[in-house]
Parts: C-alpha cells; sequence; structure tokens
C-alpha cells in the first residue's frame, strides 16, 4: 500500500509516517509506507480489506509496533507502541469496533475518567450532563447525554463514540469507516463537523470503502 498527501507537506508542521513496515508470521501487511498529513487537511485512506488500513493506523495509535520506521507530529518523534502518550499529544481514533459501557449515560461515556468535578471533590454532574449536550448539539443529535448508552441504536452510540473525541483538542483525528451504520441525515452532520474541525487547523485521516464520500469530504 503506498500513500500519498495532497501537496507538499512540510514534516515539521502536521503527521508524517515514514517508511512504515509491519509483518505478521510470514505475512507483509505493510512496506515501507509513508503518510503525510497537513494541519487543516481532511486525507483519505482507501483500499480493498487485508491493503493493510487498519494496521497502519494501529500503529498510528501506539497499539501495534511497527517493524520499522517512524513518525513525527509537528517535527517531534512519536512514542509508537505507547498508547496512552500519543493520545496525550493529540492524536484520537474513531475506531469502527465500539468501545462504549452500555450501562452508562452517554456523558458518563463521553468523559469516562476526566468527570468535572466540585471544590469539595464531587463529580459536577450539571456542568458534565450541559458539556456532553453541547457535544450532541454539534452533532445534530436530539436525545440528550442523561440517556443510557444501551438504550442507543448502533448509528447513535457511533455518535456518541464520535462526540466522545470531539471532546479533547485532538491535533490529528482518524475516522475509521466512520458512516457504516449512520444514516444519510447523520452523515450530513458528521461532514458539517469535519469541516468545522479542519477549519480549525485539526488534520483528519478519512478511511471508508465509500467513494462518493472519498470524493465529498477529502482534500
Amino acid at each position: 500500500m503506498i500513500t500519498q498527501s495532497s501537496g507538499g507537506t512540510n514534516p515539521a508542521a502536521g503527521l508524517a509516517m515514514n517508511q512504515i513496515s509491519k509483518s505478521f508470521a510470514n505475512v507483509t501487511a505493510l512496506n515501507a509506507v509513508t503518510l503525510l498529513l497537513n494541519p487543516g487537511e481532511i486525507h483519505g485512506l482507501i483500499g480493498e480489506n487485508g491493503a493493510g488500513k487498519s494496521t497502519l493506523i494501529k500503529i498510528l495509535a501506539g497499539v501495534y509496533r511497527a517493524d520499522s520506521g517512524n513518525a513525527t507530529l509537528d517535527g517531534a518523534p512519536l512514542p509508537l507502541g505507547n498508547p496512552a502518550a500519543i493520545e496525550a499529544l493529540g492524536i484520537r481514533v474513531i475506531h469502527q469496533e465500539l468501545n462504549l459501557i452500555p450501562q452508562l449515560t452517554i456523558a458518563e461515556n463521553i468523559f469516562l475518567g476526566r468527570e468535572f468535578v466540585n471544590r469539595f471533590g464531587k463529580i459536577d454532574w450539571k456542568t458534565m450532563y450541559a458539556e456532553a449536550d453541547k457535544l450532541l448539539a454539534k452533532l445534530n443529535l436530539r436525545f440528550n447525554s442523561q440517556k443510557l448508552v444501551g438504550d442507543l441504536s448502533i448509528g447513535d452510540q457511533q455518535m456518541v463514540e464520535i462526540a466522545k473525541v470531539l471532546s479533547f483538542e485532538s491535533k490529528v483525528i482518524i475516522m475509521d469507516e466512520p458512516t457504516d451504520a449512520l444514516t444519510d441525515t447523520e452523515t450530513e452532520s458528521l461532514f458539517r463537523v469535519i469541516r468545522e474541525l479542519k477549519s480549525q487547523g485539526r488534520g483528519i485521516v478519512y478511511i471508508s470503502h465509500r467513494m462518493k464520500e472519498i470524493f465529498e469530504i477529502c482534500d
């Protein structure tokens, strides 16, 4: 798989994955792949099943270690193989597999581990629900954040995953087939948010097998 940016990326600004290779047993998943992403760019990543898209993203997210190659963000080396450190530097992935707890509310899922607390050290539910509701409104969702995730459709749960990522001040957002479970209306709402993120200088890697979406949203 070969990827190429849509116009002279400066590796000192944005994301650069350089000569990334990865094999599993005797199967080569990635062979010297380079991906360059400018700030404020929506970069499409496409390929048939088994082409190595998910492997490349899992290396970027720190889930897998590359056999060779390196990556930088704004010119600084990325600690590949360390998911927490990668996230702390501002790289977030919206995976196809949902990572939500059905028994918790939408707000609790969005801010899990980052709950708002008052001066007494207790959870500030009012603020947390209000902030979560703002994120849902940005995605044009009509339910409130006190609803249990387990009561939502799969498409709505996918939108909650997206809202969760939006709650971070991410520099780079990777979206892996984000519209698979979404309606046309939900997809339009997502595209509006993606364009807003682009205008804010966020870099977005957009993975999809839907060519119409690739041509509509990607640079």
